[in-house]
């Protein structure tokens, strides 16, 4: 599931502070202070679950004279 910043409408892999239900970016929650209101747990603002987001290894590449066993 894809989640876009609130404040700036990126795309984003997982939010660094929700505020409400609106989920917001890392860059974003660190310019604009929401991580350390976040810490503190004043009003809105809380610190998002962060979950390990499970993604496959690259492949590795051949080199220019190497066989695929």
């Amino acid at each position: 599931m894809k989640h876009y910043c609130a404040l700036c409408g990126r795309p984003m892999l997982d939010a660094a502070v929700m505020i409400g239900q609106l989920p917001v970016g890392p860059v974003c929650a660190r310019r604009a202070g929401l991580l350390q209101l976040a810490k503190k747990r004043a009003g809105l603002v809380k610190v998002a679950h962060r979950h390990a987001i499970a993604r496959a290894p690259a492949p590795r590449n051949l080199g220019l004279f190497e066989v695929a066993a």
